[in-house]
């Protein structure tokens, strides 16, 4: 699903009203119904005081007039709505003063915040009401908010009463997702058309509670013009990755993945990369490590290969290993490198020879990115496809940067890695982005706080190469990696809870997230997603 700025969305609405003439005021219509369906689903599915009394808080824009349109169709289902101005009622103009005099002549109840006194009575109300209703600012706020619509917003989040936002949370960005100040902690958000950049990236995500797309009538041919900030990966796009495979298969058919890793003290990193290519489909999995690390390895995986290697008498991979190493990875499909190779000093040196030589697909985490940031015009001249999948202090060293300026900017600074290295750029964090060097990006929405333990990176990679083995595009690989790897977090996080979770539960729950997602299959059915 397309991912918009608020200036492509009101290019769209523009168009709409401009191009196909389809009058504003027949959207707000359809935008302020989808509001109240969305309010009489939530009282009907969860559990929620037995009132019929809905608290609308309304500007003076379109947002606001979306919230008019809303409470004439409460006051139509038979509830008791009472509208909360933050504006004078002359300020109200075009469509949403037609909405405003409609919902007066209705006889429907209004009042004008101005000061405290007005904010106490509207507390009073609020305290019995079913559901809130946030139509307070739209995706076009710029600046912090202030006065009365900040009062607003407190009163709204004090009280013990879910709160449904009309497009977006107000007080959100709707470009970044910034907390503009102060923001409405919404249960659920209906967001207009399609969903904003700001509902889909943090903070503004952890405001917006679920997301609910509304069809307001836009022409589909319009929607399909709209020029995306990004994609938002879902089940059904994952799903159409994967291809049915030969009923004749054998593990060849599935590749050969080679993992280099693992060092005196990170044997776990090694197995969990291991254990997750395996877990991920690969028909043969071998991992390179330390020699003398080789009979901890051999206990400690079963369905996984080992490789000894030379090593440093600090028991980290050798320089002297390449030539053993690169030979091996010629006759696999693909590469991954890092996790657990630590960064000594001729670790750091056998991994940026081994990557510029490496003749097949790489994935590069952990310490091999820790060791081409020292030389990351390495990535730029790789002759073979690669991914990189770096958290926010990686990424700061591979571009010279700091965390802080990686985080204040995501989007930017994986497209900017992706165009300067070459490559598949996969920025890890709550709403991992990925990145072509053409400009494509993809927000995936899986995942949890719970996934934030040490070795959850090392699985994402053996994963990306186990499909990258499989035949997947680099691209491919990285989107369905990124989206299977959270949903295997979700899945483990409903059953273990997130406190307790460790890196070995999102293997654990991989093959019910492959069932769930319904593919790996030898049929030759189309799959529903």
């Amino acid at each position: 699903m397309k991912v918009v700025s608020p200036s492509a969305i009101r290019e769209l609405d523009r168009k709409a009203i401009e191009d196909m003439k389809v009058p504003g005021i027949v959207l707000m219509e359809n935008a302020g119904r989808e509001v109240a369906l969305a309010v009489k689903r939530l009282l009907d599915e969860e559990p929620v005081k037995k009132s019929r009394k809905v608290a609308l808080f309304c500007g003076k824009g379109n947002n606001g007039g979306d919230g008019f349109v809303a409470a004439r169709h409460l006051t139509n289902m038979g509830f008791e709505p009472v509208v909360f101005l933050a504006a004078e009622p002359e300020e109200i103009k075009g469509d949403a003063a037609v909405n405003y005099r409609i919902i007066m002549n209705m006889g429907i109840s209004t009042a004008i915040i101005r000061n405290g006194k007005d904010l106490d009575e509207a507390r009073k109300y609020c305290r019995d009401a079913a559901v809130l209703v946030d139509a307070l600012f739209g995706t076009g706020l710029k600046g912090e908010v202030r006065g009365v619509g900040r009062q607003m917003i407190e009163l709204m989040n004090s009280l013990d009463v879910p709160v449904i936002s009309v497009d977006i949370p107000s007080g959100i960005s709707g470009e970044t997702g910034k907390v503009l100040g102060v923001a409405v902690k919404a249960k659920r958000t209906v967001t207009m058309a399609l969903p904003k950049t700001g509902l889909v990236l943090y903070p503004g995500a952890a405001y917006a509670g679920k997301i609910v797309v509304a069809d307001i009538g836009m022409p589909v041919s319009i929607l399909k013009s709209a020029e995306a900030c990004a994609e938002l990966l879902d089940m059904n796009s994952v799903a159409g990755l994967f291809k049915p495979y030969p009923p004749d298969a054998h593990k060849g058919t599935f590749g050969r993945v080679f993992i280099l890793a693992g060092s005196a003290g990170m044997t776990g990193a090694a197995a969990l990369c291991g254990m997750a290519a395996a877990r991920s489909g690969a028909g043969l999995v071998t991992l390179g490590i330390p020699a003398s690390l080789n009979d901890i390895m051999e206990v400690k995986v079963t369905e996984v290969m080992t490789l000894p290697l030379p090593e440093t008498p600090e028991r980290s991979i050798s320089v002297k290993a390449l030539e053993k190493a690169l030979e091996f990875a010629s006759g696999c499909d693909a590469v991954a490198v890092g996790p657990g190779l630590s960064r000594q000093d001729e670790a750091r040196d056998f991994i940026r020879q081994f990557v510029a030589a490496c003749p097949v697909p790489m994935v590069i985490d952990a310490d091999g990115l820790n060791a081409l940031a020292e030389e990351p015009e390495i990535l730029a001249g790789l002759k073979v496809p690669a991914v990189i999948t770096p958290h926010p202090g990686e990424m700061a060293r591979l571009l010279s940067t700091d965390a802080g300026a990686v985080q204040e900017e995501r989007m930017g600074t994986v497209r900017k890695a992706a165009n300067r290295f070459r490559c598949v750029a996969l920025l890890k964090g709550a709403r991992t982005l990925i990145a072509t060097p053409e400009g494509d990006l993809w927000i995936n929405p899986t995942g949890n706080p719970g996934m934030a333990t040490g070795g959850s990176g090392d699985v994402l990679t053996g994963m990306i190469a186990a499909f990258m083995a499989r035949g997947m595009k680099p691209q491919d690989a990285a989107l369905a990696g990124a989206y299977l790897h959270g949903m295997a977090g979700d899945l483990a996080a409903a059953v273990r809870g997130e406190l307790s979770m460790i890196a070995g539960d999102l293997i654990d729950f991989l093959p019910e997230t492959f069932l769930k997602l319904e593919v790996g299959g030898s049929n030759t059915q189309p799959i529903d997603g």
